[in-house]
């Protein structure tokens, strides 16, 4: 076979099968195949080196079996364990992806959406950046979307009510969360925000100054930090919220959080003596960390799971909802006093 490409007949000449029935095995049709003829013919490919020409298949199934992911962050936890989790589900059910990183720039978006629809992916999970949520370029993201007519949904952000998505309920979690905060009695809780123009940003804080009302209390302007998801916000909010006279940081994230714990110790103060701190994520340094985090869990295998099922169903034209918001869970530990 030196210098020849492995074609399905020489595979079917090795597993001693027809090439139809090479065919329904690595298309994943072997339902009625025996498994020991399954076997030969895995086996029989994987000695030939035989690559599936995927191609020739969409050709004529005008399906690739291949879903586009587009994230706005690797690094962050959250949206490196859905992309873990999305390909083991969609895997489970045949299906490849191809990811692509934004890098929080919507001239990445626009890019890969357009690149992933020339690949002709099936379908498209978009986490947009937070640039493309933006007024000034959210007309163009969503126009680029309609006029390819691939089946597409939203996994965390999005743009209103009507679209197909799969997110967490920010905005009762945040609630449960502050909730619990006013409980232990911090009636003063500063917040780090990531980008305001990013609905997970802007439901986590309604969600809080819900909780703050139906106590009749507000959040001053000067108790709120805006910036990005990540340990730099967290350790500059940190460091603006402890000159004022918050008792708690809710930090929107628990990367945040974990910049909070650096800048109060650099400051001499003691979590949870000096100042409380919650965060939202649990991460898995929260459970080990000196002072473990009390945070909201986010389901972030139950996310992928329905954002799975939800493409799939939208691919094949199935009726189903097109909207979840998924609950997150109060994990308490011990970063929070009781006043």
């Amino acid at each position: 076979m030196k210098g020849k490409k492995p074609t399905i007949k020489d595979v079917a000449m090795r597993a001693e099968v027809s090439p139809t029935t090479v065919s329904m095995v690595l298309n994943g049709k072997h339902a009625s195949i025996p498994q020991e003829t399954q076997q030969r013919v895995r086996r029989a490919a994987e000695e030939l080196n035989y690559c599936f020409d995927f191609m020739a298949r969409a050709l004529v199934t005008r399906k690739t079996n291949i879903i586009g992911v587009v994230i706005p962050d690797i690094s962050n936890s959250f949206f490196s364990e859905s992309v873990r989790h999305l390909q083991v589900e969609l895997a489970r059910r045949g299906y490849d992806i191809i990811l692509c990183n934004s890098e929080e720039k919507v001239e990445n978006d626009l890019h890969y959406i357009r690149l992933l629809a020339g690949r002709n992916v099936d379908g498209l999970i978009l986490a947009p950046s937070a640039e493309a949520l933006t007024e000034k370029y959210a007309g163009e993201v969503r126009s680029s979307l309609d006029d390819l007519g691939i089946p597409y949904l939203f996994l965390d952000r999005y743009y209103n009510d009507e679209d197909p998505k799969v997110v967490v309920d920010n905005v009762a979690s945040s609630y449960r969360i502050a909730k619990y905060l006013l409980d232990c009695g911090h009636t003063k809780i500063g917040a780090i925000s990531g980008p305001l123009t990013l609905n997970s940003s802007y439901n986590r804080l309604d969600g809080l100054k819900r909780a703050l009302a139906e106590q009749g209390l507000s959040i001053p302007d000067e108790y709120i930090y805006e910036g990005k998801y990540d340990f730099e916000t967290g350790r500059r909010g940190g460091e603006k919220l402890m000159k004022t006279d918050v008792t708690a940081i809710f930090a929107f994230s628990d990367m945040q959080a974990y910049g909070v714990y650096e800048i109060a110790k650099s400051l001499g103060k003691r979590i949870p003596n000096d100042i409380s701190v919650v965060g939202f994520d649990d991460t898995f340094y929260s459970a080990v960390i000196d002072e473990p985090l009390t945070t909201m869990r986010q389901p972030v295998k139950e996310i992928a799971e329905e954002a799975c099922r939800m493409i799939l169903g939208l691919i094949g034209g199935e009726e189903r909802e097109r909207s979840l918001h998924l609950p997150a869970e109060l994990i308490v530990r011990k970063s929070v006093k009781e006043l």
